[in-house]
C-alpha cells in the first residue's frame, strides 16, 4: 500500500470507529468520499477494499457499503442441520463468511451437533443454520436462551429468525420475466426437503398464474449434473413447446442447464433467457454471464451479529423476531426481451 492510500486508509478507519455502533452503519457514497478527501474514485475504492478486507466495513451488493457493528460476544454456540448438503453452494459461502468474519472480530465458534448439544454454552448465543425437526427445535429452545435462525419457521415467534424471502424471490422471478415478454417458462427445481427449492418453486407458481403464464415444472438434484439433466427436457420445450425462459433454483443447475443446451445447438439468450439464484463467483465468469438474485452472505452474517449483541444486552432493545433481507437481481448476459 503506498502513503497516500494508508494516510487515508487510517483516517477512515479512524472516523468509522468512532461512529461505529452495535448495529450496521451504512457510510457515504464512494462520490461523496472521493468529494470530501480530493482523491479519484480508483484510490476510494482501493481503501474501502482494505477495510473491507479488515472486517471494518461489509460491503453488501446492490445496496452500499456499512461500518461493521461491534463484537461483544466472544463466543457462538453453532448447530448446522444434518440435511445441509457439502456441496450446497449458498451454505458453504454462508459458513465460510461466518468462519471469516468470527475470525476478524476475534469471535470464537463452538460447533454442535444434535447429540452433542449439551456441550454447549448457553450463556451464549445458539446460531442454526438449515432446517430441523421440530422435536430438535424443542430439545434446543430447553438449553439456549437466545437462538438465532437463518431459516424461517412460520410456527414459531418464540426465537430470532433471520432469512432470505425464498418465496418472494419465485414471485419475483415471474414478475420479472414476464416484463421480459417470456409467456411460456419452464423451472428446474430441487426436491422437496430441500425447504429454499420449496419456497421458489412455490412463490413462482403464484408468480407465474399471476402473470398469466403457462409454466413446466422438472424436478432434479440442485447441483451441475441436476441442471445438466433437467437440459434434456428442456431443450425439447424450447423446440417442440416454444418455451422461451428458465428460471433455476440455484445457479448450479442453471449452468448445468446452459451447458446441456448448448450440447444440443441451442444458444442462451437467444433460444432461451435464464434466471439463477445464488450468484456464485462461476455465475460472472462463464458466457454467457448468468443473470442471477444475489443472496449476500456478509449482509446476513452483519445482521446476526448485530442482533446477537443486542439481545444479549439488557439494555431495553426491542428485537423483532423476523428480520427478511432482500435479495438483489443482478442482470448479466442471459436475460433478454423475448420480442
Amino acid at each position: 500500500m503506498n502513503q497516500e492510500n494508508k494516510w487515508i486508509t487510517d483516517n477512515l478507519r479512524k472516523e468509522f470507529k468512532q461512529i461505529q455502533t452495535d448495529r450496521l452503519v451504512k457510510i457515504e457514497s464512494e462520490r461523496a468520499l472521493e468529494e470530501k478527501i480530493g482523491v479519484g474514485r480508483q484510490r476510494i475504492r482501493e481503501v474501502i477494499s482494505q477495510l473491507v478486507e479488515e472486517g471494518i466495513l461489509v460491503k453488501y451488493e446492490g445496496n452500499g457499503t456499512y461500518i461493521a457493528p461491534y463484537i461483544k460476544n466472544k463466543y457462538v454456540n453453532l448447530l448446522c442441520s444434518p440435511t445441509i448438503k457439502s456441496n450446497d453452494p449458498f451454505y458453504n459461502r454462508l459458513l465460510m463468511e461466518l468462519t471469516c468474519y468470527s475470525a476478524k472480530n476475534c469471535v470464537n465458534i463452538v460447533p454442535l451437533t444434535l447429540e452433542t448439544l449439551s456441550n454447549g454454552s448457553p450463556d451464549f448465543p445458539l446460531l442454526m443454520i438449515g432446517k430441523l425437526e421440530e422435536e430438535d427445535l424443542v430439545k434446543i429452545k430447553s438449553i439456549f436462551s437466545v437462538v438465532i435462525s437463518f431459516e424461517n419457521y412460520p410456527e414459531h415467534d418464540e426465537f430470532i429468525q433471520i432469512y432470505f424471502d425464498h418465496f418472494k424471490i419465485g414471485i419475483n422471478a415471474a414478475k420479472v420475466l414476464s416484463a421480459y415478454g417470456h409467456k411460456k417458462v419452464v423451472h428446474i427445481t430441487g426436491p422437496e426437503k430441500y425447504a429454499s427449492a420449496c419456497y421458489r418453486r412455490n412463490g413462482f407458481i403464484r408468480g407465474a398464474r399471476k402473470q398469466g403464464m403457462e409454466y413446466v415444472i422438472i424436478t432434479e438434484k440442485m447441483n451441475f449434473e441436476g441442471g445438466y439433466r433437467a437440459g434434456e427436457e428442456v431443450a425439447k420445450l424450447v423446440r417442440e413447446g416454444k418455451f422461451t425462459a428458465v428460471f433455476a433454483a440455484n445457479d448450479w443447475m442453471a449452468i448445468g442447464m446452459i451447458q446441456a443446451l448448448k450440447a444440443r445447438g441451442l444458444n442462451v439468450p437467444q433460444d432461451a433467457s435464464v434466471l439463477g439464484v445464488d450468484n456464485i463467483p462461476l455465475a460472472s465468469q462463464i458466457a454467457p454471464n448468468l443473470t442471477t438474485y444475489s443472496l449476500d452472505a456478509n449482509m446476513l452474517i452483519a445482521e446476526v451479529f448485530s442482533l446477537m449483541d443486542r439481545v444479549s444486552d439488557d439494555n431495553g432493545y426491542s428485537v423483532d423476531k423476523r428480520i427478511i433481507l432482500r435479495p438483489v437481481l443482478i442482470t448479466r448476459d442471459t436475460l433478454q426481451k423475448n420480442i
